[in-house]
């Protein structure tokens, strides 16, 4: 019971990140929500391990592991973007760090969404991997995109007038 408990938990808070941080990449709003779902996502994930640790076998344990650093590794890029989130009553543009912060981590949750729905739906073992890379390269791409409208075209206007 309680590792599903752990794991609605851990579903909530991916959900609620990837929400509200498609939200927070543009100008920083909704930021607070963005970290603390992925805080709460990272946290209900490890308890969910540590209830089902003696159970499972060594694969899914070093999966277990591997997935637990890997959203660790996501916190870590939310709290950088967090020292350098576009913020005041008119915040500026974001950065590219800040943007290559917050993308990273919703390219992650996106694409563990999207392979958990291949594997649910019973795909093969190469589907999983064909849609995981299709997502983080497409997530790639997307996130070029994201940084050239909300940091490159931004920052154009105001140089052109300064030098103008």
């Amino acid at each position: 019971m309680w590792h599903l408990i752990f794991i609605a938990a851990h579903a909530a808070g991916g959900a609620i990140a990837l929400l509200a941080g498609s939200v927070a990449i543009a100008r920083g709003a909704l930021f607070r929500t963005y970290l603390a779902a992925l805080v709460t996502m990272e946290i209900a994930l490890v308890a969910a391990i540590a209830v089902e640790w003696g159970v499972v076998d060594t694969t899914a344990s070093l999966l277990f592991i591997a997935f637990a650093v890997l959203g660790a590794f996501m916190v870590w890029r939310a709290d950088q973007a967090r020292r350098i989130r576009p913020s005041g009553s008119v915040p500026a543009p974001p950065s590219a760090r800040y943007v290559a912060h917050v993308g990273f981590t919703l390219v992650g949750l996106l694409d563990a969404f999207v392979v958990i729905l291949v594997l649910n739906a019973g795909a093969p073992g190469w589907a999983v991997v064909v849609a995981g890379v299709l997502i983080a390269v497409a997530g790639h791409f997307v996130l070029r995109v994201l940084r050239h409208q909300l940091v490159e075209r931004v920052g154009r206007p105001a140089r052109a007038v300064a030098a103008g």
